[in-house]
């Protein structure tokens, strides 16, 4: 029966299908129909039902896939909400394919380890889209398991001939998606609801304008989310004057007679006249905006929340108070009662479960989230004192702790094992990553050619060998060069087999390797350099973020800026101290800092200088580093120091500071330039030519051998010498002996 779980639904794409790219942009049928706005808050406050949709885009896979000679299978994993039930399943796989080596083609498609769907490919070139069902059972670990298998056999008469197929390609794009809807109400706890939220989620903040304790909360969650993988959006509460884009909003039949509705039907983008318009636009629920994920419950959300659906309230018709009363009472759930100090809680928020976070519980949230401490936390609501990542033994950490997942894998020709890791979880008290040490272990097989293991980090190869396959464990220790290191880190694990260069006598047949769960990271003493890579080991233990007072006046613009850049550089959400700088005067520092578009009494002289929108090295080159003016909006990332303290400062060179939506890739540079597309150039002023990576990267043993060389080989003929001569003196004696005894 569980073979039956998943089933094909259509063998191929129609061209031109259209499909919604937010299934959440449109309101829940039942609703949609409803004539009468009694009949549409009564059908919203018993729907609870919330739909996603999930593009490899989303997942990160944000270029196609190729399948085809070497590479001919693929594993995607898919989020849904942890032991939840789902219905509606679907995933649509866009794709195509070129043949021009022949043969016998075929696609097989797997779900959760089970086929699906299997068919033949003969043309030469065409539409390779498939719609499959997939099966709603609740997966314990938040992950369907999408597997391609794209694979030619080619028949010859002579069966030593090569049998590759280069030529043979399939290529999936991003843009394929699963679509699905689970039930809110099934999310019983806060380990649930994390582990339920989409690849972007959205943090609702009660306006543009928040208190100091609600902006450190915001961030702290946007830093915890980028760090597991997430990419938070930021959406303030709308308020009378702010322009809303309105063009996904389809307004319920049965609610455009009312007038704060009817002006929202209009569509387009509005300009929002009163609070009634405002009430309107939260009244919608999931067929509108607001479709928070994370909500920071600030202290006067409640009565800006209260004010407008009264507004709203006075414009309904008497026979629908009582519904609209009904749904309000379960949409305000999350901010209708108040929250105590420091309490993080699951409730409704416009018909949808949301996680929703004291104004004052920001550091200890997004400890609570981490990797250690979610899965403790199996209640609905929690009143925190702390949480943060707990010490470890600073010599090795598992990679199980680090929550890699041991597995075992059928090879055929190549296979891959991924784990990803937090920079800020292997650091601290001046210790960092050194070494990966990987168990692994492969079954024997009637295959001559061994199979060959590789461990790369960040796409860098540390160390491979070739496998006895003995079925017994086999270690390789590959050293961890810090210019390799990066806030996020992703390790890969990837087996091949070489094909035989007698292939009269072998066939290649799958077999089992397993990656273990022995396998751990080695950390030790290393010196934190004057570049963002060592800005990672001194941000570890803590660190100042300072802003200036006036971010807190336009937090949704500046809230994403503050996540990249706090994200990009290693800070901790639960261990920074935050700080909004007034306009007084430099503030006074103690540690490693982060200072966004803040000045700093005492920092020295900055390594660039501008003039005239270009940048020049701070020696007075007269050759410029970059020109700012082609970027339009730009920003300066610069590792500096204030006294005896090590840090960062962010300045904006533009007009308006350049979009952040997502993590910068630092590594060894010390200035970095940001422009509209992100980062724009990465230099090192301090080494330009790499040195200190050289130095590191080679060995003082093999970087002197040379030189050792000629006095070893002298030493080495001077002993054959003596040796000779000794040899020589003793068959001499001998003979001079034999002599005397013979007289």
């Amino acid at each position: 029966m569980k073979l039956l779980r998943s089933v094909l639904l259509v063998t191929a794409l129609l061209p031109g299908m259209a499909f919604a790219q937010s299934a959440g942009a449109m309101p829940p049928a039942a609703a949609a129909s409803a004539a009468s706005p009694a009949e549409v808050f009564r059908r919203m406050s018993s729907d609870t039902w919330v739909s996603r949709v999930v593009t490899l885009a989303d997942i990160g896979i944000t270029n196609p896939l190729v399948l085809g000679y070497p590479e001919a299978t693929r594993e995607i994993v898919l989020p849904v909400p942890p032991g939840v039930p789902f219905a509606n399943g679907t995933l649509q796989m866009d794709a195509s394919f070129v043949r021009a080596d022949g043969g016998r083609t075929t696609l097989i498609l797997s779900i959760d380890g089970f086929p699906v769907s299997a068919r033949p490919v003969a043309a030469e070139r065409g539409d390779g889209s498939l719609t499959l069902a997939v099966d709603g059972a609740p997966r314990s670990s938040g992950l369907v398991r999408f597997n391609l298998d794209w694979r030619t056999a080619i028949g010859r008469e002579n069966t030593c001939s090569d049998t590759r197929t280069p030529g043979n390609l399939l290529r999936i794009e991003p843009t394929t998606r699963f679509t699905y809807r689970y039930d809110s109400s099934a999310v019983a706890d806060l380990p649930a609801a994390w582990g339920s939220l989409p690849p972007s989620p959205m943090i609702l903040i009660a306006g543009s304008k928040l208190s100091t304790d609600a902006y450190d909360s915001a961030w702290r969650l946007g830093v915890a989310l980028e760090r597991a993988g997430k990419r938070p959006r930021i959406v303030a509460l709308p308020a009378v004057g702010d322009t809303v884009d309105l063009h996904a909003v389809v307004v319920p039949t049965g609610l455009r007679k009312v007038p704060a509705f009817a002006a929202l039907a209009e569509g387009g983008k509005r300009r929002l006249k009163d609070l009634a318009e405002v009430g309107a636009l939260m009244a919608l629920g999931q067929g509108g905006l607001l479709q928070p994920d994370i909500v920071v419950a600030d202290r006067a959300t409640g009565s800006v929340l209260a004010q407008a659906l009264d507004e709203l309230r006075a414009q309904l018709p008497p026979e629908s108070l009582d519904a609209f009363a009904e749904w309000r009472g379960k949409a305000l759930d999350g901010w209708g009662r108040q929250l105590a100090t420091g309490q993080v809680r699951l409730g409704n928020v416009f018909g949808r479960a949301a996680i929703v976070v004291a104004p004052d519980a920001g550091a200890q949230a997004a400890g609570l989230f981490t990797q250690s401490w979610h899965q403790a936390t199996g209640t609905p609501s929690l009143t925190l004192n702390a949480a943060d990542d707990p010490k470890v033994d600073f010599t090795a950490v598992s990679l199980k702790y680090l929550g890699a997942k041991p597995a075992t894998l059928d090879v055929l020709s190549r296979a891959d094992w991924n784990a990803g890791f937090d920079i800020t979880a292997v650091t601290g008290e001046g210790r960092g990553p050194a070494s990966l040490v990987i168990d692994v272990a492969a079954a024997p097989g009637a295959a001559r050619t061994p199979p060959v293991v590789s461990v790369f980090l960040n796409d860098v190869l540390l160390g491979a060998r070739e496998m006895e396959a003995h079925g017994r464990r086999e270690r390789i220790v590959a050293p961890i060069p810090r210019h390799v290191l990066s806030t996020r880190n992703n390790i890969r694990v990837s087996f091949v087999r070489q094909q035989a260069s007698d292939r009269c006598r072998e066939t290649p047949e799958s077999y089992p390797v397993s990656v273990l769960a022995t396998s751990h990271m080695l950390l030790d003493k290393r010196e934190p350099g004057p570049d963002f890579s060592g800005l990672i080991s001194r941000y570890s233990d803590g660190v100042n973020l300072l802003v200036p007072i006036a971010y807190l006046y336009d937090s949704q613009n500046s809230l994403p800026r503050v996540i990249s850049l706090a994200a990009s550089t290693g800070v901790s959400p639960s261990r920074a101290r935050f700080v909004a700088v007034a306009d007084v005067g430099p503030p006074k520092l103690k540690g490693p800092f982060l200072a966004i578009d803040v000045e700093l009494k005492d920092a020295d002289k900055s390594e660039v200088k501008l003039e005239g929108g270009r940048l020049y090295l701070a020696d007075g080159n007269d050759r410029p580093l970059l020109d700012v003016n082609g970027l339009g909006r730009a920003g300066l990332l610069e590792v500096t120091q204030v006294g005896r303290d090590t840090g960062a400062i962010y300045r904006t060179l533009s007009r308006e500071a350049p979009p952040m939506g997502m993590p910068l890739q630092l590594s060894a540079g010390n200035v970095a330039v940001i422009g509209m597309s992100g980062l724009r150039a990465e230099i090192n002023t301090t080494d330009p030519s790499g040195q200190d990576m050289v130095r590191e990267t080679i060995p003082a043993p093999k970087a002197r051998g040379h030189l050792w060389l000629p006095a070893l080989l002298l030493i080495a003929a001077g002993a054959a010498l003596l040796a000779y001569a000794f040899r020589m003196y003793q068959r001499k004696a001998s003979k001079a002996g034999n002599g005397k005894s013979g007289g």
